[in-house]
C-alpha cells in the first residue's frame, strides 16, 4: 500500500512539472515588455534570466520569488547565467537568502499512512526551524485531515512544539486534544502543560487542572489538590474556579463538608463573576446568610449579594430581596423599593411575587392602590401554583373588588370567575375556599344550585379545619338539605363548629339537646359559652335557660340583662324575651308601653312569638288601641316567622272569618303550620275542619290523629282524657 501512496505521489509531482514546463513555452512564445502574471509555481532560474531580458523590476521579482520560493537551490552555473543575463551581486545575494520550495518530488507517505503534501512538509520544516505559527499551521491540516492524514495525535505533537516556544493558544488547542485522548499518557502529558501554565500564573489552567486533580484524569484522584487549585484560581480573580471549589466544599465531594468556606466561595462567585454567575449563585449565597445556614447570619451581606443578583437580572434575588426590606431586615431600604423589586420578581417569572405585589397594590400600601391589577396579579399566580392567590383572586371577583364601600366596584363582579377560583383552591385543600363554593352551590351564585355538591364541599372546608363549615353543614343535616336528615350527625357538627371556636353553633348544639331534658345543664353552659363568644343569640337562649331554671339555676333579673344586651345587639329573640319580662315585671320594673315597643322590634327583627304577642294586643286593644286589621297582619306576619302560636291565631280567625274574609281551606293550610309547630290548640281546631271535611277533604282518621297530637302537646280537653 505505501509503494501505491508513493507511485500516486510521484505521479502528482510529474503532473505539476509538465503544468510548470507549459506554462514556461506559452509566456516564451508571447514575449511582452511588461512583467509577467506572477507564476504560481516555484520560479526557476530560466525564469529568472526571462525576467532579467524583459528588464522585470527587481522589487517584483523579488516579490515573486518570496511568494513562490525558489525551484531549486542556486548552483555556481546558474550564478554565472543570472551574471550573463545582467545580474549583479546584490541581485543574487537576494536568490540566494530566498527560501527554496521542496521538489514536487518531496510528496511522501506520511507514518501515519496518507499523503502529505510539500506545502504541508515545508510548514513542518518552518515550524522546526522555530516558526511557531507554522506549528499551528500544520496541526490545523492533521485536524483537517486534507492535505496530510488525519491524526489529532500529529496535530498535538506540532502544539506542543508551538507551546513550548511560549505560544499560549497552542498549549489549550494541545490541552484539549490530549484531554479527549483515550490514551492515558496523553492526558498526563496535558496535565503537566496545565500544570507549568498554572505555575506561570494563567488561572484557567490552575482551574482546568484542578478537574484533572477532582477526577483523577491524567492524574492521582486528590481532593484536596483539586480544592487548593480551584482556590488559588478563585482568590486570584478566576470567579468560575469560586463556583468549583463552593461546589466541592458544600458537596464534600473528595474534601470533607466545609458550609462556610463553601459558601463564602458562592458569595465571591456571586460578588466577582460576570453575570451569568450572579444570576445563578447570588440568591444562594444570599439566602445562606439571610437564614443562617451554614453561615452565621449576616442580614447586611445578604442584601449586597441580593442585590448583585438581582442587577444581573435573577429575579429570586429580587424577590427576596424585597422580602428582606419587607421584614425590615434592610434598614436603609423603604416598601416603595421593596414593591418594585417585588415586580421585577413578578416579571421574571415568581409566581409568589405576583401574588405578594397584588397585596400591596389591593391594599394601596407603599404603591397607588390598583384592586384589578391585583385580582390579575392573584389570578396569574393561582395558575402558577400559588393556591392562596386562587382565594384571594375569587374574593375580589366574588365582591367586585373588596367588601369596603371605596373599592366596590374596582374590579368586575365576575360570580362565575370566582366560582373557578375557589374550585382551585378547595381542590388544592384550602378549606376556606371550600366553605365559599360550598355557600355558592348551596345559593347558586356563579354555579348551579346544587344543596348535594354545597354538602360535599362544606364536608371537605369542614375537615380541613373550618369550623364555621362544620356548623353549616350541620345546619344542612339538621334540615335534610342537600342530604338525609340527621339529627345526630347535626349534632356531632354544630360539636365540631363550637370547639373549634365557632361559638354561634354552640347554640344550635344548645337547642339540638335541650329537647331533652337531662342535657338541660349542658345546653346552658353551651349558650354561656357563645354568650362569652358575645354571641348575641347565644345570651338569649342563656337568658330563657335563666328565667326557665333550665339546666342552670333561675336568676330573673340576670336573664333581663342578658335579653336587654342581645336586643341592643338586635337578636330577635332577645328583644322577644325582654318585652315579656318587661309586660311582666320578671327581672325588671313592669313597663307595659316600652313592652310593647320592644315586641315591635322583636317582630320587625323576625321573632314570630312577638308579632304574635304585638297582635293580640291590637286585637284586644290593650295596653294600645284596638286595631284587628292590624292584629291580622301581625299574626299574618308571625306565622310566616314560624311561631306556631301565630299561625293558630291567624288560622283560627280565617276558618271563621272573624275580621278577615273566611277562608277555610287557607286557613287549614296555616292550622297545619301551627300544629307542625308544636302548638296544641292549632292541632286540635285543625282536627275538627278534617272531621268536617271544612276546607279538607273528611278524614276521621287523620282527624284521629291530630287529637292524638294535640294532647300530646298538652291540650286539656275530655277527649284527651278519654285516651
Amino acid at each position: 500500500m505505501s509503494h501505491l501512496r508513493l507511485r500516486r505521489g510521484l505521479a502528482l509531482a510529474a503532473l505539476l512539472v509538465t503544468g510548470a514546463l507549459g506554462a514556461g513555452a506559452a509566456y516564451a512564445q508571447n514575449p511582452v515588455t511588461q512583467p509577467p502574471p506572477a507564476p504560481a509555481r516555484p520560479i526557476a532560474v530560466s525564469d529568472l534570466v526571462e525576467f532579467l531580458g524583459r528588464k522585470a523590476p527587481s522589487l517584483w521579482v523579488m516579490t515573486q520569488v518570496r511568494a513562490n520560493c525558489l525551484a531549486a537551490e542556486l548552483t555556481a552555473d546558474d550564478e554565472k547565467k543570472l551574471r550573463n543575463a545582467g545580474a549583479d551581486d546584490a541581485y543574487i545575494g537576494q536568490l540566494k537568502s530566498s527560501c527554496v520550495a521542496a521538489p514536487a518530488a518531496a510528496a511522501t507517505v506520511d507514518s501515519a499512512g496518507g499523503i502529505v503534501t510539500p506545502r504541508v512538509l515545508e510548514m513542518q520544516r518552518s515550524c522546526e526551524r522555530g516558526t511557531v505559527a507554522a506549528c499551528d499551521s500544520v496541526a490545523d491540516q492533521y485536524i483537517e485531515g486534507i492535505f496530510a492524514p488525519k491524526s489529532r495525535a500529529k496535530a498535538a505533537e506540532y502544539l506542543l512544539v508551538a507551546c513550548r516556544a511560549g505560544r499560549g493558544p497552542s498549549c489549550w488547542r494541545a490541552v484539549d486534544i490530549l484531554d479527549e485522548s483515550l490514551n492515558p499518557g496523553d492526558n498526563t502529558q496535558a496535565a503537566a502543560v496545565l500544570t507549568l501554565r498554572c505555575d506561570q500564573g494563567e488561572l484557567a489552567a490552575c482551574r482546568r487542572l484542578g478537574g484533572f486533580y477532582m477526577t483523577g484524569h491524567g492524574v492521582p484522584k486528590d481532593g484536596e489538590r483539586a480544592v487548593a487549585l480551584y482556590r488559588r484560581a478563585c482568590d486570584a480573580g478566576e470567579a468560575p474556579a469560586c463556583v468549583d471549589a463552593a461546589t466541592m466544599l458544600l458537596g464534600g465531594k473528595g474534601v470533607p463538608v466545609d458550609s462556610a468556606q463553601g459558601l463564602a466561595y458562592t458569595a465571591k462567585a456571586c460578588e466577582s463573576g460576570p453575570a451569568a454567575l450572579a444570576t445563578a449563585h447570588c440568591a444562594a449565597a444570599g439566602a445562606a446568610f439571610a437564614n443562617g445556614v451554614g453561615v452565621s447570619a449576616d442580614a447586611a451581606h445578604a442584601v449586597i449579594l441580593y442585590e448583585r443578583g438581582c442587577d444581573a437580572g435573577d429575579a429570586r434575588s429580587c424577590g427576596e430581596l424585597a422580602s428582606l426590606i419587607a421584614a425590615g431586615r434592610a434598614p436603609a431600604r423603604n416598601m416603595t423599593q421593596a414593591a418594585a423589586l417585588y415586580d421585577k420578581g413578578c416579571t421574571g417569572g415568581r409566581a409568589g411575587d405576583c401574588a405578594t405585589l397584588a397585596a400591596l397594590l389591593a391594599e394601596g400600601k407603599a404603591v397607588p392602590q390598583n384592586v384589578a391589577r391585583a385580582a390579575t396579579l392573584w389570578e396569574g399566580a393561582c395558575k402558577n401554583g400559588v393556591v392562596p392567590a386562587c382565594s384571594l383572586a375569587a374574593n375580589a371577583y366574588a365582591t367586585g373588588g373588596g367588601v369596603s364601600k371605596e373599592l366596590a366596584g374596582a374590579v368586575p363582579k365576575d360570580l362565575a370567575r370566582a366560582a373557578t377560583l375557589y374550585r382551585t383552591a378547595c381542590d388544592a385543600r384550602t378549606a376556606s375556599a371550600c366553605l365559599a363554593l360550598g355557600r355558592m352551590a348551596l345559593r347558586g351564585e356563579g354555579i348551579a344550585r346544587a344543596p348535594d355538591a354545597a354538602f360535599g364541599f362544606l364536608d371537605h372546608a369542614c375537615t380541613g379545619g373550618e369550623a364555621t363549615a362544620c356548623g353549616e353543614q350541620g345546619l344542612l343535616a339538621a334540615t335534610g338539605t342537600g342530604t338525609a336528615k340527621d339529627l345526630s350527625r347535626a349534632a356531632t357538627l354544630f360539636g365540631r363548629a363550637c370547639e373549634g371556636g365557632a361559638v354561634a353553633y354552640c347554640v344550635e348544639l344548645g337547642q339540638l339537646l335541650a329537647v331533652d331534658s337531662t342535657s338541660w345543664a349542658r345546653a346552658a353552659t353551651l349558650y354561656q359559652r357563645a354568650c362569652d363568644g358575645k354571641v348575641p343569640r347565644g345570651c338569649s337562649q342563656l337568658g330563657v335557660a335563666l328565667a326557665t331554671g333550665r339546666g342552670i339555676a333561675p336568676d330573673a333579673v340576670r336573664a333581663a340583662r342578658l335579653f336587654a344586651g342581645a336586643c341592643d345587639a338586635s337578636d330577635a329573640l332577645g328583644c322577644a324575651q325582654l318585652a315579656h319580662a318587661l309586660a311582666d315585671g320578671s327581672g325588671v320594673a313592669t313597663d307595659l308601653g316600652k313592652a310593647v315597643l320592644t315586641f315591635d322590634k322583636g317582630c320587625s327583627l323576625g321573632n314570630g312569638d312577638a308579632c304574635n304577642v304585638l297582635g293580640d294586643y291590637y286585637w284586644r286593644g290593650k295596653p294600645v288601641p284596638k286595631d284587628r286589621a292590624k292584629a291580622i297582619t301581625l299574626f299574618d306576619q308571625g306565622c310566616k316567622s314560624n311561631d306556631a302560636g301565630a299561625c293558630y291565631s291567624y288560622g283560627q280567625r280565617l276558618v271563621k272569618g272573624d275580621n278577615v274574609p273566611k277562608d277555610e281551606t287557607k286557613g287549614a293550610e296555616i292550622l297545619g303550620r301551627g300544629c307542625d309547630g308544636g302548638d296544641a290548640r292549632a292541632c286540635a281546631l285543625l282536627a275538627e275542619q278534617v272531621s268536617d271535611g271544612k276546607g279538607v277533604p273528611a278524614n276521621a282518621a287523620r282527624a284521629q290523629q291530630l287529637v292524638q297530637r294535640a294532647c300530646s302537646l298538652g291540650w286539656d280537653d275530655k277527649k284527651c282524657r278519654k285516651q
